[in-house]
C-alpha cells in the first residue's frame, strides 16, 4: 500500500510540475518586449489586451475604401510576448478556424499584426487558407485603435490567390 501511495503522490507531483511550468511560459515576455507603456503613471496602456471593433464592414474597396461588405463584429485577444487570437462574425465562411497570429510595436504608438485561419466547405473540405495584416495605431489614451488591412484567401495549394481584399476599422479596449 505505501508503494502506491508513494506513486500517487510523485505522479500528482510531476502533473503539478509539468502543468505550472507550461503556464509560466506561455505568459513570458520575449527579450525584445513587445509591449509599450504609453503613460507617465506606468500603468498598463499598451496593446496586451482584448478589443472590440462592432458594426464594422467586414471588407472595403481597397482603391477608395469604400465600404463593399457586411457589417460584423470583431475581437482581438493581443498577448504579451507577440501572440495573438482574432474572431468575428462573417457569416460567409461559417466553417473556419479562429485566428491565430503574431503583433509587434512598431514605433510609438503603431503597431503590425499578422494573422491566418483555415477555412472549410460545408462538406468539411478544406478551401483555403486566409491570411492578412493590419497597421494599428493605438489612441493617446491607449483605449481605442484604428487599423487598415489587407487579407487574401489562398487555396489548398498554397500558391494559388482565390480572392484578396481590405479592411479597416476601429476597435475599443474591454474593460469592467
Amino acid at each position: 500500500m505505501n508503494t502506491k501511495i508513494q506513486t500517487f503522490v510523485i505522479a500528482l507531483a510531476m502533473m503539478l510540475a509539468l502543468t505550472l511550468g507550461s503556464s509560466l511560459v506561455c505568459g513570458q515576455n520575449k527579450d525584445d518586449n513587445q509591449t509599450v507603456n504609453l503613460s507617465a503613471d506606468n500603468s498598463s496602456n499598451d496593446l496586451t489586451g482584448v478589443w472590440e471593433a462592432v458594426g464594422v464592414p467586414s471588407e472595403n474597396d481597397c482603391a477608395t475604401g469604400t465600404p463593399i461588405g457586411e457589417l460584423i463584429n470583431v475581437t482581438y485577444t493581443f498577448n504579451q510576448g507577440g501572440t495573438m487570437y482574432a474572431e468575428d462574425t462573417l457569416s460567409i465562411d461559417r466553417y473556419r478556424t479562429a485566428g491565430s497570429g503574431i503583433w509587434k510595436r512598431t514605433s510609438g504608438r503603431n503597431y503590425t499584426y499578422r494573422f491566418f485561419h483555415y477555412a472549410f466547405n460545408p462538406d468539411g473540405t478544406f478551401f483555403a487558407t486566409v491570411k492578412g495584416s493590419s497597421n494599428l495605431t493605438l489612441s493617446r489614451d491607449g483605449n481605442s485603435l484604428t487599423e487598415s488591412g489587407t487579407f487574401q484567401l489562398i487555396a489548398p495549394d498554397g500558391t494559388t490567390v482565390i480572392y484578396a481584399g481590405c479592411f479597416n476599422g476601429t476597435s475599443h479596449r474591454v474593460t469592467f
